[in-house]
């Protein structure tokens, strides 16, 4: 009897038949040691990195872990793909070259995922390429990089300890003898070699290549840092900032569902007030007695609250003081990876509170104690149309420097108040404090002065807190002062030491406040409003005629109020007691927030048929902002002329 044997069958068991498989053995051993070191690394960086973020993630799940795999292997694909490539040329020559290739691929990996040990903590979302393109902050990273290292000394050693033990482990690997391989033993060496990198370039054999996005298939909105890596959202974010405009709906559906554009009539009550805004480094909700019955270190901001309109379900649209400015002077949420002012469209034509001020007569400036250049706010000011920015440089005293970050904020805000008592009335001053932000540094006559409470910014909370009480009295005994709006809020949140504010909830909720003597009465309104609703707030309370262009809204209209923000690729949308998380194509979860603020009951599930009307609806309201948000920004729309 004869068998049918095709050409490239018999081909395969005459090589089979070679002395020469002993080393094709040995060389797909050393070949999937290596890969699985590498691989290994990335496991080894998830569960460290959970471990010192573990109050973040209250539900970790093992398919976190395990979903984390296939980034790793997408990743250590990309990373390590001179040496792959070197392997697949020279498969046991050329060792030195290799091992200098995989070292090398091995200090960026190490470098990129222990920084998020610690730095995750800050912005509650995997480090992404904006941290080292984007100019201004550049600088500022290298500047107090040796203060990140004196306090993060154990990452370091931790980093050492990695680098060695790969590199040990690596020259154990290859002390495995092997013999050069024939052309034959090359052949079929070579095949999975390139199936190992064309899948693993792609993430695995899906249309698209792999994304961030795709880490909601392993986990809830709340734990997708646990499945990717740094190093993956690092390579994914780099060249990432076009805006890809996705339409939901026709023009007519659209403008049904969400209209940008404002109009706000003048009333009676006009008031042509002055207006200070306040933005206080770091002061999440949480470090606010005011929020948390008493207990906080803001003494004096407690106080003031008492007398203001008070938010209490505030939230800013962002992690980064880059991403603040926007969204607090002209309504523009952050809702990609890049932050406005950094991206592509950052130098589009766009609508502000100075700049509606301005037509009404306010003169406009903007005070920050840090280096004129950084974060870009000297140059986001100017687009916003103030006409004065005053930073570090502008500051008359040398000896008032914190040493690492900028003024420190006692003298600064002294200072604040002498300027505003020379400038024309109406004036519009915004002030960015900056002693809050790490390294967290207080004047030396003050140490042992506030409560240090249970993480390093606590005590440099009550150091701003108390230089707030010093401008609000040095402000009383000036002309200005009782005839001026103060919006008070806070650029992003910081540390969590409290479960309730360690969520994707909490991590966003920042005081809004507004306080203006003798104008309006204290009260505490429980409605839902976000940092790009302070622009139209403020013109519907000084009663002035005007229309512009925001992403948010008055915070006492009727229309339904809602707050939108995005990380880890998930828009997270607020309204009313619900809270919407969506990933650009479908709904990944809903919550009802009031009452399940861990959002641990996913209230999305298909089978749930009490919420599924308010989940379609919630989702809808919020493709029609995404779409008019993505349209706008793209085609450069962002002014009432040019709607």
């Amino acid at each position: 009897m004869h068998f049918y044997c095709p050409k490239a069958v018999r081909l395969l068991l005459t090589l089979l038949t070679f002395t020469a498989m002993k080393s094709l053995v040995k060389s797909y051993l050393i070949l999937g040691l290596k890969f699985g070191l590498a691989v290994w690394l990335f496991s080894l960086f998830r569960i460290v990195f959970y471990l010192f973020n573990s109050s973040y993630f209250p539900e970790p799940e093992a398919i976190n872990f395990i979903g984390g795999l296939r980034f790793d292997w997408m990743t250590v694909t990309i990373l390590y793909l001179p040496f792959l490539v070197s392997l697949w040329f020279f498969p046991r020559s050329n060792t030195k070259l290799q091992k200098v290739l995989f070292l090398f691929s091995t200090a960026l990996a190490i470098s990129s995922n222990v920084l998020d040990f610690q730095y995750f903590k800050f912005t509650q979302k995997r480090t992404t390429a904006d941290l080292l393109t984007t100019k201004g902050i550049q600088e500022d990273v290298f500047r107090l990089l040796p203060q990140f290292i004196l306090d993060y000394w154990y990452l370091f050693i931790f980093a050492a300890l990695c680098f060695w033990l790969v590199k040990v482990l690596y020259q154990k690997i290859d002390t495995i003898e092997t013999s050069r391989l024939n052309w034959k033993g090359y052949l079929l060496f070579s095949i999975p070699v390139t199936v190992l990198v064309f899948i693993g370039f792609r993430g695995g054999v899906q249309l698209k290549p792999l994304n961030v996005i795709q880490a909601s298939q392993y986990a809830k909105a709340q734990n997708i840092p646990l499945v990717t890596n740094t190093s993956f959202t690092l390579i994914k974010s780099l060249n990432k900032e076009s805006i890809v405009v996705k339409p939901y709906f026709d023009e007519a559906e659209l403008l049904q569902l969400y209209q940008p554009v404002h109009q706000f009539k003048a009333d009676s009550s006009s008031k042509k007030l002055n207006v200070v805004l306040i933005i206080a480094e770091s002061f999440g909700q949480e470090y606010i007695g005011f929020y948390n019955g008493g207990k906080g270190y803001t003494p004096f901001l407690d106080e003031l609250l008492q007398k203001s309109i008070v938010f209490e379900n505030a939230f800013a649209n962002g992690k980064k003081s880059i991403e603040a400015l926007p969204a607090i002077l002209s309504s523009i949420p952050t809702l990609s990876n890049t932050s406005y002012i950094s991206g592509k469209y950052g130098g589009n034509a766009i609508e502000s509170l100075p700049r509606t001020l301005q037509k009404h007569g306010y003169a406009t400036s903007f005070y920050h104690g840090g280096a004129n250049g950084t974060m870009g706010f000297k140059a986001f000011t100017q687009i916003a149309g103030i006409s004065n920015y005053y930073g570090k440089e502008d500051y008359p005293k040398d000896s008032d420097f914190d040493g690492n970050w900028g003024i420190f904020d006692e003298p600064y805000l002294q200072y604040c108040v002498k300027q505003f008592s020379e400038l024309p009335q109406p004036f519009f001053s915004g002030i960015f404090t900056l002693s809050s932000h790490h390294p967290y540094t207080i004047p030396s006559q003050y140490e042992g002065k506030f409560p240090k409470g249970n993480l390093p910014i606590h005590e440099s909370i009550g150091y701003a807190d108390y230089a707030l009480r010093q401008f609000f009295a040095a402000a009383e005994k000036t002309n200005w002062f009782e005839n001026t709006l103060f919006i008070i809020t806070a650029d992003h949140t910081q540390e969590n030491s409290n479960a309730k504010y360690a969520n994707l909830l909490g991590t966003y909720r920042v005081p809004i406040a507004y306080y203006a003597p003798n104008y309006f009465q204290d009260t505490v309104i429980k409605t839902v409003t976000q940092q790009a609703d302070i622009y139209p707030t403020a013109i519907d309370l000084l009663g002035l005629e005007s229309s512009f262009i925001s992403f948010g809204q008055s915070a006492f209209q009727t229309v339904t109020p809602f707050s939108v923000s995005y990380i880890n690729e998930v828009y997270q949308y607020i309204e009313n007691d619900y809270v919407l998380h969506f990933n650009g194509e479908s709904t990944i979860g809903l919550f009802k927030w009031k009452t399940d603020n861990q959002l641990k009951s996913n209230l999305a599930l298909p089978n749930n048929t009490e919420t599924k009307a308010i989940k379609a609806a919630m989702e809808q309201r919020l493709k029609a902002y995404l779409q008019q948000y993505q349209t706008r920004i793209v085609n450069n729309m962002m002014t009432y002329e040019n709607r």
